[in-house]
């Protein structure tokens, strides 16, 4: 659309605007730019801090750290929109639940409680991780602060692959349904 207003303009001008009087072609240049201007300035942002998709070295780094890993393999992670391994174009158990809506995926709420209870710790987390063909599991920001009271106890247990500022990923190793 931003475009087609800028091919129409020179054409306004010329065929219409410019026979007008001063006045009316005052009231119709600021009809035709200041909503712009005022969207322009309320998108800068100033003193206030904008909306981040990605941080670029939370990025590399997972990046860097899944790139041995099987790409085959699903992880266990809290489904966002901007995760570093969706980023990645790694496996989830489930995505963004708002993009999952959008396309006509409207019950996946079976798998989002098994996904929440494993996440959270639960007693047959094994189970869980198996029944959602997870191989690893992401232990991040997103999952610090959206399962903040989970037992995690694959700590205990699972192989850490990868650690670093952005997170751990554990390995919960081989399952043969995840071959089947």
């Amino acid at each position: 659309m931003t475009w087609g207003y800028f091919l129409v303009l020179p054409f306004l001008w010329k065929d219409l605007i410019a026979h007008w009087n001063v006045l009316a072609r005052a009231v119709v240049c600021v009809a035709l730019f200041g909503s712009g201007f005022v969207s322009l300035l309320g998108g800068l942002s100033v003193g206030r801090p904008g909306f981040g998709i990605a941080n670029r070295m939370e990025l590399s780094a997972v990046g860097d750290a899944v790139q041995r890993l099987p790409v085959e393999a699903r992880f266990a992670a809290y489904p966002t929109f901007n995760h570093p391994l969706l980023l990645q174009g790694r496996k989830l158990v489930l995505g963004y639940p708002g993009h999952l809506w959008s396309q006509g995926f409207a019950d996946y709420t079976g798998v989002n409680n098994l996904l929440n209870q494993l996440m959270r710790g639960a007693e047959n987390w094994r189970e869980l991780a198996r029944t959602l063909r997870v191989r690893y599991i992401f232990w991040g920001r997103e999952e610090t602060s959206n399962y903040a009271a989970s037992k995690r106890p694959w700590e205990a247990t699972a192989t850490v692959v990868a650690s670093g500022p952005w997170g751990t990923i554990y390995d919960l190793g081989p399952d043969e349904s995840q071959h089947q």
